[in-house]
């Protein structure tokens, strides 16, 4: 059992008083809507002439305006941070934990403000954006604990001689997190490299920029020395590849598409001039995730899992359900079932404000990308709900459940990161293996299933980094279900673990002769 560590409790805005502070919240984000975000740079705020405006998804409205990096201000964020590891490097990892825990203190006494900014500037609902906050403070409070266990070194065989191997941090990170998770996803990789002694640069998505600067804010307030954390928002086009490539930079932690990701590694892999590092990639890149669901699975509850792991915040997670595998005999059963839970969801569709269990996807290209594919999902399937959408007020897009899909499909193959769900019919277990593995990817997998031999057979053969079973893909926690995938799905570093803090620190091992 591990000691020290409770994961952190969702509020219940069942309670009046929570909804009530939540309400507050949203007319305190109304207040501030408009607002210009600068720069963060050593800690001085710097406003520059190009912006990013930050749209809210469910109806466009403008929520404000993040300050866009140049190259010649990430040289000096990138800089700036080196200049402050020097010290941050050196200090006490008992100083890094103490401003890790009041972090902690900070996020929860500013859940509310938070929970509402995330819910507008990414499409959230109330629960999503309240879970993601918890997911948060569990990865702070798990990198405090790690922390301190790894500060010790590790343990050697005693000998005459004075020897110790201790872990130390190893420079400037590159932090580039996504939009899905602009709290949690952004504040675990951060405060990873912080509390190891590392400093960053944080180059948030561009749509979800605010929450991000919220964040940072906190970081500071926290007592993390100006230039340990710097933030810069700005274009992939313009400072992406500069900071990967910038010979200061040593490691890039970045969490998004699987392109992105493998154009970070080969640009990362070259040795740039004067740069005396390989430098570290932490990826995680997305999926392609299948629940299998053979003749013995209780229908009911696979299907409720399938359409709740494809369906909640518009299929926008990483671990999303996107194929379900089912077997011949109970297909159809299957199809009618997750049809009723898709039509369920779609009866109460609606903003992230009013806290509906469906809203709209993040942004007009990522409607275009996703409803292009469910037309190609006409043509490759059956569409037997949904297939409907609208960006006239938000970008609204149906769940939308295709049957009849041949295993090699696009739609069955291609991460669509989106409410899509694709069903593939199969005639055995050992079929259905093969296709859940026949993708590139190999994040997250579902079985649903009462044969103990399906079960077994599935734990050593199904080629994912979270395996589920009778449960749906998605809502893993942190120290419960360690997240990361493999092959096209990243680099498998356990998020929340003591493993993913040593991917910012070098081993170091030292001997002394005590009889000279």
């Amino acid at each position: 059992m591990i000691k020290g560590f409770k994961n952190a409790v969702e509020l219940d805005f069942s309670v009046e008083e929570n909804r009530r502070k939540l309400e507050e919240a949203f007319q305190q984000v109304n207040a501030e809507k408009g607002k210009t975000y600068p720069l963060i740079i050593g800690g001085e705020k710097i406003e520059t002439e190009k912006k990013i405006t930050s749209l809210s998804p469910a109806t466009k409205e403008v929520l404000g305006y993040a300050c866009s990096c140049s190259r010649e201000l990430a040289d000096k964020a990138i800089q700036t941070a080196d200049e402050a590891f020097k010290t941050w490097s050196r200090t006490p990892a008992e100083e890094r934990i103490r401003c890790l825990r009041r972090l902690t203190r900070l996020i929860e006494e500013n859940r509310f403000i938070l929970d509402a900014w995330n819910v507008e500037e990414s499409g959230k609902n109330w629960g999503e954006a309240d879970g993601e906050l918890c997911e948060a403070l569990d990865f702070f409070n798990s990198y405090a604990m790690h922390m301190a266990n790894l500060d010790k070194g590790l343990e050697l065989v005693p000998t005459d001689e004075l020897t110790k191997c201790i872990y130390i941090p190893i420079g400037v990170g590159a932090i580039i997190p996504p939009w899905n998770f602009p709290l949690s996803i952004c504040g675990g990789m951060v405060t990873a490299a912080l509390v190891t002694g590392n400093s960053v640069i944080c180059k948030p998505s561009s749509d979800t920029p605010i929450v991000a600067y919220k964040f940072v804010e906190l970081c500071l307030k926290a007592g993390f020395p100006a230039g340990t954390i710097n933030y810069i928002p700005g274009s992939g086009s313009e400072i992406g590849d500069y900071i990967v490539e910038h010979p200061r930079t040593r490691f890039i932690n970045f969490t998004g598409s699987k392109a992105v990701g493998c154009r970070i590694n080969e640009k990362a892999a070259k040795v740039a001039d004067g740069q005396i590092w390989l430098k570290r990639v932490v990826a995680e890149m997305g999926g392609k995730n299948a629940i299998i669901v053979d003749s013995t699975a209780n229908i009911k509850k696979a299907a409720a899992g399938v359409a709740s792991s494809a369906f909640t915040f518009q299929g926008q997670k990483c671990s999303a359900c996107s194929r379900a595998l089912v077997m011949s005999d109970v297909y159809d059963e299957f199809v009618e079932e997750v049809v009723k839970c898709a039509k369920d969801l779609k009866e109460h569709q609606g903003s992230g404000a009013s806290n509906a269990p469906m809203g709209p996807v993040i942004n007009q290209a990522a409607y275009d990308s996703i409803t292009g594919y469910i037309e190609v999902g006409r043509k490759e399937g059956k569409i037997v709900y949904g297939g409907t959408y609208s960006d006239t007020e938000g970008f609204y897009i149906d769940p939308t459940v295709i049957r009849d899909v041949d295993k090699d499909a696009r739609i069955a193959n291609e991460e669509i990161f989106g409410p899509v769900l694709a069903v593939v019919k199969v005639d055995s277990f050992d079929e259905a293996l093969a296709i859940a593995n026949q993708t590139e990817y190999g994040l997250t997998g579902s079985v649903y299933s009462e044969t103990r031999e399906h079960i077994q057979k599935a734990k050593v053969e199904f080629q994912v980094g979270n395996l589920y079973f009778n449960r749906k893909s998605t809502a893993a926690v942190v120290l419960q279900h360690p997240f990361g995938g493999f092959n096209m799905s990243g680099t498998d570093a356990k998020t929340g673990t003591s493993d993913y803090l040593t991917n910012f620190l070098n081993l170091k091992s030292v001997t002394e002769d005590l009889n000279s």
